[in-house]
């Protein structure tokens, strides 16, 4: 069988909608200027957080919110059908200290599938998860960067960039790095069975 590796927030987990309440608990808010967290989340007096304050900020949402966030609408149902003919991997980039509730969080969903955790670009890790298994691999992320790192390191590897999110979709300023373009999770499971 292919592999999929499959991105978490934003792609299985509904990322940004439950981070945007979170911030407003905290006082702040998100000023959609751009593709990133730092320097987008804005204190009361318009001074945005500093890359140390988002790196306390992420740790502290990711601590008290993996559990309960909600998935992405029809990932649950995609997944099922998607998993007759890929095996799924979980590629994550979330801080290795919340590893554990993360994948509490996917059993909770119905989401039992490999689970790792990672850090920085992910081209190398699924450069070496397509070495390893020797089967054709797809990859799917929202982050443009991600996806472009995964091109650059294994070209072989068939890419999906999935944004569903409306406001963050308006802020990729380049989206040719990809093999496919989505916005929701019937698109992707279209593409997917189309072309195991």
């Amino acid at each position: 069988m292919p592999t999929l590796i499959c991105d978490a927030d934003e792609v299985i987990f509904d990322f940004m909608n439950e981070f945007l309440i979170f911030m407003k608990q905290n006082d702040l808010k998100f000023n959609w200027k751009s593709y990133a967290l730092t320097g987008n989340i804005i204190k009361k007096n318009k001074i945005p957080l500093n890359e140390y304050e988002v790196k306390a900020l992420i740790n502290k949402f990711f601590k008290n919110c993996t559990l309960t966030m909600n998935t992405v609408n029809g990932v649950v149902s995609a997944f099922k059908k998607i998993s007759k003919y890929y095996n799924i991997v979980i590629l994550s980039n979330i801080p290795f200290e919340f590893y554990n509730l993360r994948k509490k969080a996917l059993i909770k969903n119905n989401l039992v599938y490999p689970f790792f955790a990672n850090t920085g670009e992910k081209g190398s890790t699924s450069s070496y998860i397509f070495s390893k298994l020797k089967k054709k691999t797809w990859f799917i992320d929202d982050s443009p960067f991600q996806v472009s790192s995964v091109r650059k390191k294994q070209p072989k590897i068939r890419t999906i960039l999935f944004v569903a999110n409306t406001k963050l979709a308006k802020l990729i300023i380049d989206k040719k790095e990809y093999d496919f373009y989505t916005t929701n999770w019937t698109q992707n499971t279209e593409i997917l069975l189309n072309n195991f």
